[in-house]
């Protein structure tokens, strides 16, 4: 969901920037400022639902562990010295 939110505000930013040209020319600068700030907002929501993604799938995909400030770094090695 927030995959398709994000391409779409990005498409829709760079189009309004993209007409933001021409919207200054022809209806002004006030309209051109508008414009631009339109583009600003819809880049903004598009930074919002990227880190809200990528959240989402950390929650779905943790890290591996990496031990804490007792044990210390977790690695393989240990599992191997149990087996034996």
């Amino acid at each position: 969901m927030y995959k398709i939110l994000r391409i779409t505000f990005g498409i829709l930013a760079a189009l309004i920037v993209a007409a933001a040209i021409f919207i200054f020319v022809y209806a002004g600068w006030l309209w051109g400022f508008v414009a631009v700030l339109g583009a600003f907002v819809c880049g903004a929501l598009m930074a919002t639902f990227k880190m809200l993604q990528e959240k989402e799938e950390r929650k779905k995909n943790p890290p591996p562990p990496v031990g804490d400030f007792i044990t210390g770094k977790v690695t393989d090695d240990t599992k191997d010295t149990e087996d034996k």
